[in-house]
């Protein structure tokens, strides 16, 4: 339900666009319905796959985060909306969640 209220939302922006282009002469009316319905395809197919990169991204340093860790802890973690490392973690540095101090929470 989420993905067709999006897919609504991006062809509605980008009809407004096509529609700009039909009337200055730079696409036909079919052409534009074609390329409109190509772009929202593409574009949530990038988005759900970033959003799933995303999230594997996030178990993956909670999982790496000091102490041992089941794949059913990991998923607990995150569930509950406990802190996590930022997906930004560099790959030379442990991760762990940062606090006001400047110090770091570690499991």
């Amino acid at each position: 339900m989420l993905s067709s209220a999006i897919g609504s939302l991006l062809r509605y922006g980008l009809m407004i666009l096509a529609t700009y282009l039909v009337k200055h002469g730079v696409w036909t009316q079919s052409a534009a319905e074609g390329y409109v319905e190509a772009a929202v395809t593409a574009l949530l197919a990038l988005g759900w796959s970033w959003w799933k990169i995303h999230g594997n991204r996030v178990k993956f340093l909670v999982a790496l985060m000091p102490g041992p860790h089941t794949e059913d802890e990991v998923n607990a973690h995150i569930a509950a909306g406990l802190p996590v490392p930022s997906v930004l973690t560099p790959s030379n540095t442990v991760p762990g969640v940062p606090i006001s101090s400047g110090q770091q929470i570690t499991n």
